[in-house]
């Protein structure tokens, strides 16, 4: 990570990288191998610590230490540490400051920018090198103070990402009041991941593989080629990889408490290294705190719903045509009784009741469709009234605040909907759904067949500012978890 000015040097020792030798953080503390991976973190806060102890024993002094804290928001990261750094030529003790941020596009598209502040103290630890002196003006006490920044960013279309970072980009001494490096040697990162979920775990929190390639190129070395892999479950992790200079590694890790992660690599020394019959040790420890964001997009299906106008019209044609049944019963019925007794005139006054029971019957249910037509109508002129208010209404996000608008899809109804949630695979969304019943809610849903998403809310507004309460009021109490507001116009 940290490129200093070129010393000439001689003899038969390979000098290390001029950078902190990351490129197996690919959990805790990742944010040091790219600013924009803080964004991934899972719990909402961390506390992490990283030591590698480079070709010696466990024993011996460490050669890099980050002690490092990275809290999550929503749609950025910010965290901050110190370190201390040892290359043989150098050693660096400093602080850092990361912060990510991530530019939502679509549901399938994002970018993510970020970057890595540095500001740290060098000082020469070995000049057994240095042909002659001064070929630098090195200061008198062989420190100088130095800040640096190294930016990234980040594609990412739904599980892929593709990602450059530049490690010392911007980099200023104090001591000499110039810059560090010169143009053609600054360090550059590229690399490519995708994130597999393998079918394990819980709904909240499922089991996935995430592989990554990379090249790292450091000038006066020859380019870095490596690829690793982790695969994270709820309670343990397992990773290994290969780079071009460094050579393979192995390592493990196991979270207990529900709060503390510890975990290892060891990297077995390649033939392009220094030292090929070497071992280089690495230990991270981690205490989370914040709730965890499990917000995972999957595919759902449709839940249709009963058109309720059209209930309203079948049940009041029963009714009518049940009336009707009943009246004409009850009419032969007393027919049959007056034709029993031989009275004529009483069939006659009967069969003149029932037929005017019959136009009465079919009357009131002419009058009864008229109603419910004229209702309807007014209805739908309600609802196109309704429509175009919500469409006409503006809105500006407050500030943190997490909304969405997009455009009408189908028969969706235009509102302001209050989501909880949003799945893809059908068990997460049935289990979801299934504890929310069990919550005492009533849980509805819609599929974006544009996304292919399937989106869980509580309940639908006509205007933002019943949402925000809503909200805001963690929907009067009954809804603990994340909530926030899509608008469909």
């Amino acid at each position: 990570m940290l490129l200093m000015a070129v010393i000439p040097i001689f003899g038969q020792e390979v000098p290390l990288p001029a950078d902190f030798r990351q490129h197996n953080l690919l959990s805790i503390n990742s944010s040091l191998f790219n600013p924009v991976f803080s964004l991934r973190q899972d719990p909402r806060h961390r506390i992490g610590l990283w030591t590698r102890w480079q070709w010696q024993t466990i024993d011996g002094d460490p050669t890099t230490l980050l002690l490092n804290y990275t809290g999550k928001f929503d749609g950025f990261a910010l965290g901050g540490g110190l370190f201390q750094n040892n290359n043989r030529l150098f050693q660096h003790t400093g602080g850092m400051v990361n912060f990510a941020y991530d530019f939502r596009i679509t549901d399938e598209f994002s970018v993510a920018a970020g970057f890595n502040a540095f500001a740290y103290r060098q000082e020469l630890t070995d000049n057994r090198f240095i042909i002659q002196e001064p070929i630098l003006p090195f200061p008198e006490d062989n420190q100088d103070f130095i800040i640096q920044v190294a930016p990234a960013i980040e594609l990412k279309y739904n599980d892929l990402g593709v990602g450059f970072v530049f490690e010392n980009l911007f980099d200023y001494s104090f001591d000499y009041q110039e810059a560090v490096s010169r143009s053609d040697e600054k360090i550059v990162i590229g690399m490519a991941r995708y994130d597999f979920e393998t079918g394990g775990g819980s709904a909240a929190s499922p089991d996935r593989f995430t592989p990554m390639v990379y090249f790292k190129k450091i000038p006066g070395f020859d380019t870095q080629i490596g690829l690793n892999g982790i695969f994270n479950a709820s309670r343990y992790w397992i990773q290994g990889g290969y780079n071009s200079f460094y050579g393979p590694s192995l390592g493990a890790g196991g979270r207990f408490l529900q709060h503390l992660s510890i975990g290892g690599v060891v990297e077995f020394a390649s033939d392009n290294a220094p030292e090929t019959d070497g071992l280089s040790y690495e230990l991270v420890l981690a205490y989370d705190f914040g709730k965890t964001d499990h917000r995972k997009k999957v595919v759902g299906f449709d839940v249709e719903e009963d058109l309720k106008r059209e209930a309203e019209l079948l049940a009041a044609r029963e009714q009518a045509e049940e009336a009707a049944r009943r009246q004409e019963r009850d009419s032969l019925a007393a027919a049959r009784e007056a034709e029993a007794a031989g009275v004529a005139a009483a069939r006659e006054a009967e069969a003149a009741r029932m037929a005017a029971a019959r136009r009465d019957s079919i009357e009131t249910a002419r009058r009864q469709e008229e109603l419910l037509a004229q209702q309807r109508r007014r209805d739908s002129i309600s609802e196109a009234e309704r429509a175009l208010a919500l469409q006409e209404e503006d809105v500006t996000p407050e500030a943190g605040e997490k909304y969405q608008e997009i455009t009408r899809e189908g028969q969706l109804e235009p509102g302001y909907y209050l989501i909880a949630n949003v799945f893809g695979t059908k068990r997460y969304y049935d289990a979801f759904m299934e504890k929310l019943r069990g919550q005492g809610l009533e849980p509805q849903s819609f599929y974006r067949s544009r996304n292919k998403y399937n989106y869980v809310y509580l309940r639908r507004y006509d205007n933002i500012s019943e949402a925000r309460q809503a909200r805001d009021s963690k929907f009067s109490g009954r809804y603990e978890g994340d909530l926030w507001i899509l608008r469909i116009r």
